[in-house]
């Protein structure tokens, strides 16, 4: 506590450090020691005051427990300054990010006092330390629910409330009792024997000061003794017990004298004058009336200097010296008359402050019955929030099987459409197959029978040169024919999903000219240039060589079926770091661009014919589109109507081996397969 020089100080919990500090924690350490030290002895150390602050600001990894530690250690070792008010914000906001209770209480109590003492403001302390009161009291904080009651008594001591000051030094006092700590409870006996004495109930002040009065001897608190004596003799004088009284207060002044404390000593100067003028012994009435007049006019204290006059008049005027008695009446009434204006706006601060102060202890009693409603309210709504819940639980229960039975119902009945689609599909699909290879072969078929007849008309003639030529017409036929049921089967199987790329080392430059010699003779037959060019001689890459000869095949046959007799081919291959780029490049009749945004549509209705009326099955750029696809690669077409096309597949791959022609000049070599 910080109220006067005999205030108890507050304890500090710096216990509760036990594991093995750093360097830092030692510096800590030893400043909390210093504070311990000068808690015990109620000084205040600057020195101390200023190691802790010097901790706070130089070292920014300090736990917020430890910023709270170090605060209250700086406060408690602080006067009332400038910084006073924004260190206790700021034991406040740290105490709340630490969840520290002893720490927030000591924030609020600290300003709390601050505003009640210092600034004057009583209404504005009273808030503070009503919050610290709640803190301790929920917090079960004995000894600072002590500090607290105690503070606030003398907040309302101050605003002249005596019945609410009792009642909160009663409340001090009880909680005082359960502590060890002897002082607080002795302090708070002088302030209750103070308030007594302000009631008139000099016998009860009077057991008080004399319980209180052998604690303070032994401690060697000459002060408060002194104090203690000098209320002890002013109640004797008010018993006429002159001698005894002479004796408690002669030993006050001494005590104070010694002391040098003139705010303390100024009203036993007055009671002394007033028990030797009660005795007859006006000399030493009229010493101790100028001993207070003095002491007043050195510490320019109008209102001490007002009664120090107010008794020279009643001196003098005992005495006889009714001029002198005259001169000071005219000095005290002129004090007063001075000093009145100021006592009257004090004393109507003070009713305000009363006023205000019953608002607000009313305010908080319907807060508190307003929360006991509000709680009973609760517990209500929430055993109705518990019926519902338990009945909203049952429907829910019951929903959810049903809910659950209707989306296992839903799945099966999907799943059946689904299945249905599928077959519905399957079916389509075997319909087109049938319907393709029954078109397809028919023609086929019929021109090999009708050539093999023809064939066996030449070789009975003799004629072995013509049946040459026409055994290499059905070999083209039968190309043809296995060609078809290749790209048949490519796509049943792709059409299954039970097609996987294999993957395998191969020569891929290799792999396209075994490719393009299949169709030497079908450009031959239609006067057809096909070329082949490739930037490297031998190019062995891991990849899916089923699916380049699908691509492959089918671009070079559309190329061809698509380009005028006496046109050109072109079959160009390019590898690159992570993959091969084959471009298939022909001077046909081309595509318009709503051929082209069909182009890889499966079965296309309106798929064209060749040039010389060769027709196909509508799969083969469907079956490129899908293998590209399937191996991760990109497909590009660019055409002119009349002016040819051109294909782009870039598919990636790994190489193991690019071999380069040995002469540059042949690496890109146009060759005629």
């Amino acid at each position: 506590m910080r109220v006067a020089s005999f205030q108890p100080a507050p304890t500090h919990p710096w216990s509760i450090y036990s594991s093995q500090p750093s360097a830092m924690r030692r510096i800590l350490f030893l400043t909390i020691g210093l504070v311990i030290f000068s808690s015990t002895t109620h000084a205040r150390s600057r020195s101390v005051a200023d190691s802790c602050l010097h901790i706070l600001n130089t070292n920014p990894k300090l736990s917020s427990l430890e910023k709270c530690d170090l605060l209250l250690s700086t406060i408690h070792n602080l006067n009332y300054e400038d910084n006073f008010i924004s260190l206790t914000n700021l034991l406040i906001k740290e105490a709340t990010k630490s969840r520290s209770n002893y720490h927030l209480f000591y924030g609020y109590y600290e300003q709390g006092q601050y505003h009640v003492i210092h600034s004057g403001k009583t209404q504005e302390g009273l808030k503070f330390l009503f919050k610290s009161l709640e803190i301790a009291k929920s917090n079960r904080m004995t000894l600072e629910e002590g500090f607290a009651s105690y503070i606030i008594s003398r907040a309302f001591k101050s605003n002249n409330n005596l019945a609410k000051a009792n009642f909160y030094l009663e409340r001090a006092l009880n909680l005082y009792r359960t502590s060890s700590e002897r002082r607080y409870f002795a302090i708070a006996q002088i302030e209750l024997a103070n308030l007594k004495m302000g009631s008139n109930s000099i016998d009860t002040a009077l057991h008080l000061y004399q319980e209180v009065r052998n604690y303070f001897h032994s401690s060697n608190e000459k002060s408060i003794s002194a104090y203690i004596n000098g209320n002890i003799g002013r109640i004797q004088m008010t018993k006429n017990q002159t001698d005894s009284a002479r004796q408690y207060l002669t030993e006050t002044i001494s005590v104070l004298e010694e002391l040098q404390d003139k705010q303390s000593i100024f009203p036993y100067y007055i009671y002394s004058s007033d028990n030797e003028l009660l005795a007859g012994n006006y000399s030493l009435a009229f010493y101790h009336a100028q001993k207070a007049y003095h002491t007043a006019s050195k510490t320019n204290n109008p209102e001490r200097k007002r009664d120090a006059c107010e008794q020279l008049m009643k001196v003098y005027a005992a005495m006889g010296d009714y001029q002198q008695a005259y001169d000071y009446q005219n000095k005290y009434l002129h004090l007063r008359d001075s000093l009145i204006n100021m006592e009257t706006v004090t004393q109507m601060a003070n009713m305000r402050a009363d006023f205000e102060i019953g608002q607000k202890q009313q305010e908080v009693e319907q807060i508190a019955a307003s929360k006991r409603k509000i709680t009973l309210i609760t517990l209500i709504t929430l055993l109705s929030l518990i019926v519902v819940a338990f009945l909203l639980v049952r429907v829910y229960r019951d929903a959810h099987s049903k809910k659950a039975l209707n989306k296992e119902l839903l799945l099966k009945q999907e799943a059946l459409n689904n299945s249905k689609k599928e077959l519905e599909r399957a079916n389509s699909s075997k319909d087109r197959l049938f319907s393709i290879i029954a078109h397809d072969l028919r023609s086929p078929m019929a021109t090999l029978t009708a050539l093999s007849q023809i064939l066996s008309q030449l070789l009975s003639k003799g004629e072995i040169k013509e049946a040459e030529e026409l055994n290499r017409s059905i070999y083209d036929t039968l190309g043809q024919i296995d060609f078809m049921l290749d790209n048949l089967l490519h796509w049943s199987i792709n059409q299954q999903d039970i097609y996987h790329p294999l993957i395998s080392q191969f020569d891929l430059p290799e792999l396209s000219r075994k490719i393009l010699k299949a169709y030497y003779q079908t450009a031959l037959a239609k006067d057809i240039t096909l070329t082949f060019e490739s930037d490297t001689d031998s190019l062995l890459v891991e990849s899916d060589s089923n699916c380049w000869g699908v691509i492959i095949r089918n671009l070079v046959n559309n190329a061809l079926k698509f380009t005028h007799p006496g046109g050109w081919v072109k079959v160009s291959l390019k590898s690159a770091e992570d993959s091969a780029r084959l471009e298939v490049t022909d001077n046909g009749v081309g595509m318009t661009p709503q051929q082209l945004d069909k182009l890889f549509s499966k079965f296309d209705s309106k798929s064209s014919w060749g040039t010389r009326n060769e027709k196909g099955q509508g799969l083969g750029l469907s079956l490129i589109h899908e293998f590209v696809t399937l191996s991760k690669g990109q497909i590009k077409v660019s055409s002119d109507l009349n002016k040819g096309t051109k294909f782009i597949v870039s598919i990636p791959l790994l190489i193991l081996l690019n071999q380069k022609a040995g002469n540059p000049a042949k690496a890109a070599c146009s060759q005629q397969v």
